[in-house]
């Protein structure tokens, strides 16, 4: 169990993913991904989508062109951060 997990990524863009309290795969408290693109999509109005579900308590994702955070809290299923790290 981590207290902080972090890494930024970039392939078509940056990605920036940081985890709290997290034991992957089972858990993490708060699920954060921070992403700016090179190429942004055609959408004329920003996006905002809120999520409960059976992976999360409470999701929401922010998409303005370029910029896009999302944010998911109590993730039962968190991305494993270790294969962007290399490891």
């Amino acid at each position: 169990m981590k207290l902080l997990d972090r890494v930024h990524h970039e392939d078509y863009g940056h990605e920036w993913y940081v985890q709290l309290v997290t034991s992957y795969p089972n858990f993490a408290l708060v699920d954060c991904v921070v992403q700016w693109d090179d190429f942004p999509p055609d959408d004329w109005f920003p996006s905002i989508l809120f999520g409960v579900g059976p992976r999360d308590l409470f999701g929401v994702s922010i998409r303005i062109k370029r910029f896009e955070i999302r944010l998911n809290l109590f993730h039962f299923s968190p991305r494993n951060l270790e294969v962007y790290k290399g490891g």
